[in-house]
């Protein structure tokens, strides 16, 4: 990863040779580039093949002001290799390719000079200290590179491993596009630059709003500027499902996500997919169990909480939910055993008191047992009182009978 000081970003790209001027050559014949820190490195000839306008319209998908070309090369630089490869799989939706032996681009790295995957018609060689870039053939003296607002210190820009990274820096925080650290040793600030998240942190981003408008079962659906916040992380969760298939906690956010929208069908399929991953993994469980009582699937919902229990037999919350799913699919002596081996571990436990005053009054016969979480969750309303009973009647009311 490369790290640089604040003031080295490059803005604007020119030629070196004080002949030429800014933009594309407009010259005959193969101009060499410079390369800085990761490369994408394009045959004009591809370009040509795969853009309504040609390699000319380079500049149209260009993705930064570190992207420059000649008559046969194109080429963008990136302070990141994730952004370059994110680069270069948008060259591949456009038609372009990377292997075989001959590819039309390759990602070149600055700091070690490497072409992957190797070619044979793109050399590489340094001029004052810069790497430059050119096609096999071309004799052409006149460099394409960024413009500096100072003389060019090839120094400005390092490059660490990943294990030197995290043996020398500790990460600080991500403003924007723009990854600052600290060197442990001196306390100095370096900073890498990249556009592109990483799939842990789209993640992360899109559980933290999940989690945060998580809905609990039995509760309505979030809705509005919430449910519109959902989607956005259902639509990031949904890119990284395609690209993850098989990862069970991407599943288990999108099942939430739904969940707390109303769409609670999508919801238990997801979870159920996640749990077909993780099959032992009891906040999973208990996260589908709800779905599956939220739909009054009962015979599921009692399924996956039973094995939520049998993985973790003295966790006191799965107890709970297993002895609500066991009293509204009417079997009142399991969850009344149940939830007394729950208040048992733990007596003070307000949640689990309350269900266990539920389930006593059912079997006591003081109230019906509900069917449904939003009837046990009801308040009770108190039964009407019995009209009053007539007053006995006057002696003169007996006597004539009225």
């Amino acid at each position: 990863m490369p790290f640089y000081k604040k003031n080295d970003i490059i803005e604007t790209s020119c030629y070196l040779d004080a002949t030429s001027i800014c933009g594309r050559s407009t010259g005959e014949g193969a101009l060499p580039v410079q390369i800085q820190c990761t490369a994408v490195v394009i045959r004009n000839d591809a370009l040509d093949r795969v853009l309504d306008g040609g390699s000319k319209d380079f500049e149209a998908i260009a993705p930064n002001a570190m992207s420059y070309s000649d008559d046969r090369l194109s080429q963008a630089s990136f302070m990141s290799s994730i952004d370059a490869e994110e680069f270069a799989k948008s060259l591949e939706l456009r038609g372009l390719h990377r292997s075989g032996e001959s590819p039309e681009f390759v990602v070149v790295q600055a700091h070690d000079k490497s072409i992957d995957p190797p070619c044979d018609w793109l050399i590489l060689f340094e001029y004052e200290r810069r790497l430059i870039a050119t096609i096999r053939g071309s004799d052409s003296r006149t460099v394409v590179a960024a413009a500096v607002g100072a003389d060019y210190d090839p120094d400005a820009v390092q490059h660490y491993t990943a294990e030197e990274i995290a043996e020398k820096f500790e990460f600080v925080e991500r403003n924007g596009s723009i990854d600052t650290y600290r060197e442990k040793a001196t306390g100095k600030l370096v900073y890498n630059t990249r556009e592109t998240q990483r799939p842990d942190e789209i993640f992360s981003q899109a559980f933290d709003t999940v989690w945060n408008l998580h809905r609990d079962p039995g509760r309505p659906a979030r809705f509005g500027e919430e449910a519109a916040k959902i989607r956005v992380a259902i639509e990031n969760l949904q890119s990284l499902a395609a690209k993850h298939p098989d990862v069970a906690k991407i599943a288990f956010a999108l099942g939430m996500a739904w969940f707390a929208i109303g769409e609670d069908e999508k919801a238990q399929r997801q979870l159920t997919r996640a749990v077909e991953l993780e099959p032992e993994n009891t906040i999973m469980l208990k996260e589908l169990a709800s779905v599956c009582l939220t739909r009054t699937d009962l015979p599921s919902a009692l399924a996956f909480a039973t094995k939520a229990v049998t993985v973790e037999p003295d966790d006191i919350q799965l107890l709970g939910n297993l002895a609500v799913i066991q009293l509204l699919s009417g079997n009142e002596v399991e969850a009344r055993t149940i939830i007394k081996h729950a208040i048992h571990l733990q007596p003070d436990d307000m949640v689990n008191g309350n269900i266990q005053a539920i389930i006593e009054s059912v079997a006591s016969g003081t109230r019906p047992r509900p069917t449904t979480l939003e009837e046990m969750m009801s308040p009770r309303r108190p039964k009407p009182s019995p009209p009053p009973e007539p007053k006995p009647k006057s002696w003169w009311s007996r006597l004539f009978g009225s």
